[in-house]
Formats: structure tokens, sequence, C-alpha cells
């Protein structure tokens, strides 16, 4: 029992699940017609779409900083260095950049370590609900049209919002009507087996507790960090559309925001920085649009790789910036 929990068991079942997704993905496709594919991609369309990736970056950054306005102040090159070191560091196993990031904060800023934590926990529910909402939006101009199978009927569209809405009043509750919640959720770990009870209890107070931290935002605070997440998200949206459009695929913007949920749900695989399921996901996403799969694969592959690969380099450049002023620094006494 105890080498299933333990880190390096983690690492190595990371390891072996993005080697297994990246075979499946793989043997599926002729790598030479992905080559070609990948090198008749547009790069103007591939620069912006780089471009519009390190804006998303930027604007994550400073949400963040609006979240955590009832914790101290933190500036907005503190906050854009510490998520470009944590998005870098989520190509470790275990996704060790969750960490890293605030942990980064914490030391630059003196800002308490728990906060800032409990905020990375706030901007995955923010994350969460604002795929959704767009992805509700997809239905609005639905960008399957034009596929032979004509894809799922605008009452789908019901879902998303569905869930939107979900997250939303859930997130109401644990922000302003605690107790309420955690009536509720005592309710339902009585349907668990006894031994995951007090597993999951201690689970939903953390979580509870890390977002205690938001309730002392301001209305002006509130609408700032809903719409720096909803710009972020449709930064990224378009961010997608542009890889599409860099391969040649006729598909209207709407089918990013399909594309940018697939690429959540292959994230959500702990994989390091997604490798493997993120691939696996967008590619099948744009083979439900009738888009070939070897250009689906091409497609996917850069989609990834704009998407972490430039915020890795300059995580890089600026450690190393740091690393020498540093020695300067320590020559100079």
């Amino acid at each position: 029992m105890k080498l299933f929990k333990s880190r390096a068991f983690k690492v190595l079942l990371s390891l072996l699940l993005a080697a297994g997704l990246c075979y499946l993905v793989l043997r599926q496709v002729n790598l030479a017609d992905v080559g070609r594919r990948i090198a008749a991609a547009s790069p103007a369309w591939l620069l912006l779409s780089t471009a519009l990736s390190l804006a998303a970056y930027v604007i994550r950054a400073w949400r963040w900083i609006w979240i955590l306005k009832p914790v101290g102040q933190a500036g907005l090159g503190q906050a854009f260095y510490a998520t470009a070191v944590g998005f870098a560091g989520n190509f470790l196993p275990a996704r060790a950049g969750e960490i890293i990031r605030p942990a980064v904060l914490s030391r630059d800023t003196r800002l308490p370590f728990s906060a800032l934590l409990a905020s990375i926990l706030f901007e995955r529910l923010l994350d969460a609900a604002s795929v959704f909402f767009f992805l509700g939006l997809a239905f609005l101009d639905p960008p399957w049209r034009g596929v032979p199978a004509g894809g799922p009927p605008v009452a789908v569209g019901a879902v998303p919002l569905a869930v939107l809405s979900a997250i939303v009043a859930l997130s109401y509750l644990a922000v302003f009507r605690r107790r309420t919640l955690e009536k509720l959720a005592d309710r339902l770990f009585l349907l668990c087996p006894s031994r995951w009870r007090v597993p999951a209890r201690a689970a939903s107070s953390a979580f509870l507790d890390g977002l205690a931290l938001v309730r002392d935002l301001t209305a002006r605070q509130w609408a700032a960090v809903v719409g720096t997440s909803l710009l972020m998200w449709f930064v990224v949206n378009l961010q997608i559309a542009c890889v599409v459009k860099a391969f040649g695929i006729p598909l209207p913007v709407s089918a990013s925001y399909v594309l940018t949920f697939a690429a959540v749900l292959g994230l959500a695989v702990p994989t390091p920085a997604g490798i493997g399921g993120y691939h696996a996901a967008v590619a099948g996403a744009l083979g439900q649009f009738g888009v070939p799969e070897d250009t689906a694969l091409g497609a996917a592959t850069i989609a990834h790789a704009v998407s972490f690969g430039p915020i890795a380099l300059i995580a890089l450049a600026m450690l190393l910036a740091r690393s020498l002023r540093r020695g300067a620094a320590q020559e100079a006494r």
C-alpha cells in the first residue's frame, strides 16, 4: 500500500501514462504525413497564435493579482514570473508547477503560502466555469453544421450551461453559505463507505478553507476577477482558432470552444504538461469535425507546443537572468 502512495510510484505512473497515450495516438497515423502537415502550416497564423498564448498568461497573472487583493499586494511582474515558472514546472511529473507557482510568489512577496495555494484552487473553479461558458456558446453557432455526422443536437447545449450554473451555485454556497454546504456534504458522505468518510470530510474542509480568501472581495474586484477570467479564456480560444487556420482547416471560431474543452479534458489526465492526453483529446475532437487524422494530430501537436513551449522558454530565460543577477550581486560584495 505504501508503494502506491509513494511519490516515485506516482511519477512512474505519470510517465507510463504519457507514453501509453502517445503510443495509442501515434500508431494510428503516418508520422511522415504528420510532419508534412506541420511543415505546410502557415507561419503567420502560428506566430499570431504564439502571441495570443503569451497574452493569455499575462492575463492569467493579472487575474491572480485581483484574486489576491484580500490577502495582499503583488506586482504584475512578480505574478507573471511565478506563473511562467509554475507552468514550466508542469513539464515535471506529478504536476509540480501547481505547488511551484504559489511557492515562488510567496518567496518574492512574503504573502502566506497557504493563501496563495488556496487561490490556485479558486482559479480552477473560475477556469472550469469559463470553459463551460464558452462551450455553451458553441451551440449558438454550431461548428458541426457541415459535418456528415451532424454533431449533437442544439438541445445538448443546455448541458454545459447546466454545469456552469451548478459551478456558480456551489461556489456561492462555498464562499458565502459554507455551513449550508457542509450540511449537504455531510448527507452525501453518509452514502460513502465508512472508511472514506473521514478523508472525504478532510478534503471538503480544505476545499472550503481555500475558497474563504475570496469572501472579502469587493464588487469591483469580483467584476475584475470574472472579467479577466472570461477574457483569458476567450484569448485561449482565439489561440487555438489560429492554429486551426494555420493548418487550413475550414472551421468557424466556435469550433475552438469545443477544442478548448477537449484540451482541458486532456490536460486533466495526470501526465507531464498533459503530454499524450492533450494530443489525444484535441486530435479526437478534430476528427469528429471530419479532419483527417494526420492533419488533426499535427494541429494538436502544434497547439500543445504553442500553449506550453514559449512560456517554458521564457521561464527558463527569467530563471537564468535572476541567477546571473544574484551571482553578480554576490561578487560585488
